[in-house]
């Protein structure tokens, strides 16, 4: 049994845990390169994906340690893996739940193929409702084929008389297009969409921040307190649902992975707690820059999947993230001058490594799972 202490409490892992849900990285090659991206930080690594073989032995994995969901996501684009319909199509068969995270571009190639496999559900990043804009946001994409890739969907779900797979559209919000919150309810609407997830950005550097970031700026903030009430109402009366972020640091704090009972896997076999974790990398939240370290707890080339879940330095990491047993630096008075928050290698209470200053666990970032 795996057991750890904290203070005056011995807590013991129960024998039976297993992960619910992986998010699973087939690729990190995108054929976009998006303005807030994660991968314009990332650090001494090269943009792999993972290859059949591996994706079957976790596959055999997934299925011994009872894992429900996948959700095909992470830090590229799963679209532009060329062996992606297979790989779904044996996740499928498998019985597994499937969720693909798309930014919609190869949407009229594989629509088809999406619902005739019962993917369960799509999210498609569209960060702009105008031409203009959206390509000025979303580097190298066009709105109109995903417009395009969205409506050929709708049709072939009609056609099939199916209610699968739900589908939904991430909005990351920022300076740039607040003025498009209004428009997302119509244009939901009219591709046949049936969420909109609105998040904040997660910015680069401090630089990025202070001209991106809409939770630092009084402009957009009022904009999206008067948006607000017009797209409850308007959410009221169709049949969109509008998930807006949080915008407030002084908050509950909630990991959406650990809440959840998710792991992530990345290309190249590794275990990560979580995306934001997954690869070495920097950005900058509330004013500081920080460096993001790779926080890997094993293998699945070296070691089984359940094994490493119950791991004890991964079990306690989970029961630290889940009870946030932990300081919050976003909204602590000494963090312009604390060295702990400039990366999540270690913080105040001493955890090793932290979650301290995770911007998905105040909601103002939403997670892809």
């Amino acid at each position: 049994m795996v057991r750890f202490m904290i203070g005056e409490w011995d807590i013991a892992l129960l024998p039976n845990s297993y992960p619910r849900e992986l998010m699973v990285e087939v690729t990190m090659k995108c054929n976009y390169n998006c303005i807030h991206c994660f991968r314009r930080s990332l650090m001494n690594e090269h943009f792999g994906e993972m290859d059949v073989d591996l994706f079957k032995e976790l596959l055999k994995q997934a299925v011994k340690a009872n894992v429900r969901k996948l959700v095909f996501s992470g830090w590229g684009e799963p679209l532009v893996h060329p062996d992606i319909a297979y790989m779904i199509e044996l996740s499928k068969r498998k019985g597994f739940e499937v969720l693909l995270n798309t930014n919609g571009s190869l949407l009229r190639e594989y629509a088809n193929d999406i619902v005739k496999l019962g993917v369960d559900e799509v999210v498609v990043s569209i960060d702009a409702v105008e031409t203009d804009l959206y390509e000025a946001l979303r580097v190298g994409g066009m709105l109109s084929e995903i417009v395009d890739g969205l409506l050929k969907l709708k049709n072939r779900i009609v056609r099939l008389s199916t209610w699968k797979p739900i589908v939904s559209i991430q909005f990351t919000l920022n300076n740039y297009n607040y003025k498009d919150l209004l428009k997302l309810v119509d244009f939901a609407k009219k591709v046949g969409v049936t969420n909109v997830i609105i998040s904040n950005v997660i910015p680069l550097s401090s630089t990025l921040e202070k001209e991106m970031s809409c939770y630092m700026s009084r402009e957009c903030l009022r904009e999206v307190e008067r948006a607000k009430y017009v797209l409850v109402r308007e959410s009221l009366d169709s049949n969109v649902y509008i998930s807006l972020p949080n915008f407030n640091v002084v908050s509950d704090r909630r990991c959406p992975f650990a809440s959840r009972y998710a792991s992530y896997v990345r290309w190249d076999g590794g275990i990560a707690p979580c995306i934001y974790y997954a690869h070495t990398w920097s950005n900058a939240f509330m004013g500081i820059d920080r460096v993001i370290h790779a926080v890997i707890f094993g293998n699945i080339k070296d070691d089984d999947l359940l094994n490493i879940w119950r791991k004890t330095e991964y079990s306690e990491f989970r029961f630290r993230a889940y009870t946030f047993y932990m300081p919050s630096c976003l909204d602590c008075p000494l963090v312009n001058y604390c060295d702990y928050t400039l990366s999540n290698k270690a913080d105040c209470w001493g955890n090793e490594p932290t979650c301290s200053h995770c911007p998905y666990s105040h909601d103002i970032v939403r997670c892809p799972l």
